[in-house]
């Protein structure tokens, strides 16, 4: 008979207590340093097993009924972060860990939770004592459900889930304050706190924050402080990420006492999964698509993610691909799905073998995609951090996996900025396209013709991304005056590019130079007459780059500043004079020049000019038909309205018809014309008219 773990007074959670603060580590000690035999004895001097360095679950002072859900959902041995956390945090300090992706960071604090709170004794209707807030719903989902298998036998623990999305407020309004652990998201968190009576977090024991990194940003800065308001200071605060912070700000406001800080891979040689095999392509933006696309033909038997910057370019190409027919199935994940949608894609997609996502950031974070065998990164991340979480989709628990980055020319400074964070990334060339190259861009711009929602979908990824590119901060990485946004937009099946507004206000960032910026405005304005005010500084769009504004004689001129430093100026400039034309002076000469700026012959830039003009004559032939189309879509559209409108007018016309009938049915008297016969109707009408013609 197999031996099991008794639930005497060795389980109980005062001899618990007493064997975690007998055998505790000192704070800022290493439990990875230390390793423990597989058979450990009972330390003497304290009448316990030492825990610290444990390689297994089982040699942890944790509860019969947590041991048990462990060993049900087959975790047996701990991961390196499970083995340099769960020491601290089972003795109650505050914990700031960073570790790989897929390295079993959820355990690490779920496992402190639960069992706080059983050797608290805590019931249902003491109040909310565990919250863990998570940046994302899908990641909040597949918390709760890890949740439910170390809480599986701890049925006096109720927990719930507070999302966004199709859930009932009412009825989380009404359970939540019967709730002990609360998985939440920082939106719907905060909006139950305003808003719901019951949910009382005086008595909250423990705090968690998985990827932290994310949660302490701007995005989620004020409902992070508005929540944290609303806690107790004196609790016990977890931290966990990818990638981690020290920022001294940061954690003041998270009120963290002492933390344990834990990089149990920053020593490491990469700082990503020993596992993963990861390339670089340098390809060129309009060849991004295609190149996407000969992949996935190349690939139908494996499991893909996809990365895309925005949600609109995650629709775009998701619906041209299936219109295209990969031959594989394809779903697509973004922030702008309800959450019912985007639940059912998660699930599908994790089933499903061979297929495809298309996803933005919204699944880089925390998400456990099972056997992934492939993630590409067709839109260039914005930081190394990003690219980290990406990448970590998979190779998860020292599986295998690879990952493809695609880099426009502009962008290779990306793969220096990898490299310098430790990320062992392989430069890779464009496979050669097997067979007869098609012109995907063709084919996608007949879709473009058939669909127009797809012709709008296409436009609305243009102008997104590019506003993405500019809105980055990194600006020698991102730049869009080096980008192709023509021929890019051609990819896309649009045969003239979208009109981007935005790009005229753009300026580059200049917040180490403002004050030379200042001095040089001053020097260029005072030459020209006096400037009256000061100058003052205005964030431009949400990237925070710089613009110097002026007043002067009452007008306001906003300047920005170029690449190369020099300044340039949004108010219209005055028409100069047109120069009269003097007949006597001989007919112009017609010069031609290269690339460099030098003068030649004519005739030797012959081809240059014929090559120019057959590019133009596409295209403007592109150009000619794509307005026919649109034409012919208009009328289509007339025509489909007219038909509407005539239906419409003929059921009304149908139905005034049958209310007639109905009233002249139910009428008791006669009419005076019903009593008169045909012929006296006919002399009364010819009397009338004889009247009204006199």
């Amino acid at each position: 008979m197999k031996k099991r773990r008794k639930s005497g007074p060795g389980n109980s959670s005062d001899f618990l207590e007493k064997w975690i603060r007998a055998e505790a580590l000192a704070p800022g000690s290493n439990p990875m340093a230390i390793k423990l035999p597989r058979q450990v004895l009972v330390n003497p001097a304290t009448g316990f097993k030492p825990y610290a360095g444990a390689s297994r679950f089982d040699q942890l002072p944790l509860s019969g009924k947590t041991l048990k859900g462990l060993k049900e959902a087959k975790y047996e041995s701990m991961t390196e972060i499970q083995r340099a956390a769960l020491p601290h945090a089972l003795a109650g300090r505050d914990v700031l860990g960073a570790a790989k992706t897929g390295s079993g960071k959820t355990l690490a604090f779920l496992i402190p939770l639960v069992e706080k709170l059983y050797r608290l004794r805590w019931r249902s209707g003491h109040g909310l004592a565990g919250l863990v807030i998570s940046p994302t719903r899908e990641l909040a989902e597949q918390i709760f459900r890890e949740l439910g298998k170390v809480a599986k036998h701890h049925r006096f623990l109720t927990r719930g889930l507070l999302i966004g999305g199709s859930h009932d407020v009412g009825l989380e309004s009404n359970r939540v304050g019967e709730l002990c652990i609360l998985v939440a998201t920082p939106g719907r968190l905060l909006h139950h706190l305003h808003q719901t009576a019951t949910l009382d977090c005086t008595y909250l024991q423990v705090l968690v924050l998985d990827e932290a990194d994310r949660i302490l940003d701007s995005g989620f800065a004020r409902e992070l402080t508005d929540i944290l308001a609303a806690l107790p200071k004196q609790r016990q605060t977890l931290l966990f990420s990818a990638t981690q912070t020290r920022s001294v700000s940061d954690l003041a406001r998270l009120s963290l006492r002492d933390p344990e800080y834990l990089a149990v891979h920053s020593e490491s040689a990469v700082a990503t999964p020993a596992t993963l095999q990861q390339k670089v392509v340098i390809v060129k933006l309009h060849r991004k698509i295609e190149t996407l696309w000969r992949f996935i033909k190349t690939r139908l038997s494996s499991k893909l993610l996809v990365f895309l910057s925005t949600c609109t370019q995650v629709k775009f190409v998701y619906g041209a691909f299936k219109h295209l027919r990969a031959g594989v199935p394809l779903s697509c994940l973004h922030g702008r799905q309800k959450q019912g949608k985007r639940d059912l894609v998660f699930s599908n997609f994790n089933q499903a073998r061979p297929s495809v996502l298309f996803a933005t950031d919204i699944a880089a974070r925390g998400l456990d995609f099972p056997a992934v065998d492939w993630v590409v990164q067709v839109d260039c991340p914005e930081d190394v951090e990003t690219y980290i979480h990406r990448v970590g989709r998979t190779a998860r628990n020292k599986l295998k996996g690879k990952s493809l980055l695609l880099l426009d020319p502009s962008e290779v400074k990306m793969i220096e900025l990898l490299r310098q964070h430790k990320i062992p990334i392989e430069e890779a060339a464009e496979a050669a396209p097997r067979g007869e190259s098609c012109d995907l861009s063709q084919q996608i711009g007949a879709w473009l013709s058939k669909d127009p929602g797809l012709k709008h979908s296409a436009q609305r990824a243009f102008v997104t991304y590019v506003r993405s590119v500019v809105l980055q901060r990194n600006k020698e990485v991102f730049n869009v005056g080096k980008l192709p946004l023509p021929e890019f937009a051609f990819s896309l099946g649009l045969a003239i590019a979208p009109r981007i507004r935005f790009l005229g206000k753009q300026a580059a960032s200049v917040k180490n130079e403002s004050q030379s910026l200042k001095n040089e405005l001053a020097k260029s304005s005072s030459s020209s007459s006096k400037v009256a005010g000061e100058v003052k500084s205005c964030a431009a769009d949400e990237d925070g780059d710089l613009f110097m504004r002026l007043k002067k004689r009452g007008r306001d001129f906003l300047f920005g500043v170029l690449e190369d430093g020099s300044l340039f100026s949004s108010c219209r400039h005055k028409k100069t004079k047109r120069l009269k034309i003097d007949a006597r002076s001989g007919t112009g000469q017609r010069m031609v020049f290269d690339e460099h700026g030098s003068s030649q012959d004519e005739r030797g830039g012959k081809e240059l000019w014929s090559s120019n003009a057959r590019i133009a004559e596409r295209y403007k032939r592109l150009q000619q038909e794509m307005k026919e189309r649109d034409r012919q879509d208009k009328v289509l559209e007339r025509l489909r309205l007219r038909d509407k409108r005539l239906k419409r007018k003929a059921k009304e016309q149908k139905l005034d018809l049958i209310d007639e009938d109905m009233s002249e049915q139910g009428d008791d008297k006669p009419e005076l014309l019903d009593s008169l016969s045909l012929a006296d109707q006919e002399a009364l009408a010819l009397k009338l008219l004889s009247r009204s013609n006199h």
